[in-house]
């Protein structure tokens, strides 16, 4: 049952993490002088970096699932929910504390964060209902 859930976590994950980087290959940029194509090869760099940075937490995030293959935390609900989103719940706000500090410090409303804040609160969204249906299930095995 573990490993099935593993796999549909690793299938979310995949699916965003592609999703992602045809996002990335689609962002149009303006033309303009030297100095904004340097900038638009850097941002280009950073988006591939942090595609790079979303799927090492992904895949660090659908091992943690492995957890619950201990009794102990499998029959703890919070100790289950931490291995299910404590990771994508921390990138969630890093995320979101990185514009935070961009948007206050820089008053750049667009960051290289925003589509990844998207893609992480996604795929946190499905991580937790994920979670949901495998408490729901421990809870009527133990029955």
């Amino acid at each position: 049952m573990i490993f099935q859930f593993w796999l549909i976590n690793v299938a979310i994950g995949m699916a965003l993490f592609v999703a992602y980087r045809i996002v990335i290959t689609e962002t149009t940029y303006s033309d303009g002088n030297f100095f904004d194509g340097v900038l638009q090869v850097l941002d280009v760099f950073l988006n591939v970096t942090y595609a790079f940075v979303y799927l090492l937490a992904i895949v660090l995030s659908s091992l943690t699932i492995f957890l619950n293959l201990i009794a102990k935390i499998r029959n703890n609900r919070y100790l289950s929910l931490l291995t299910f989103l404590a990771i994508p719940l921390f990138g969630v706000i890093f995320i979101i504390s990185n514009l935070l500090t961009d948007g206050l410090l820089y008053n750049s409303s667009v960051s290289v964060f925003s589509n990844l804040l998207t893609f992480s609160v996604v795929y946190l969204f499905f991580t937790t209902l994920q979670f949901l249906f495998f408490s729901k299930r421990v809870h009527q095995l133990q029955q």
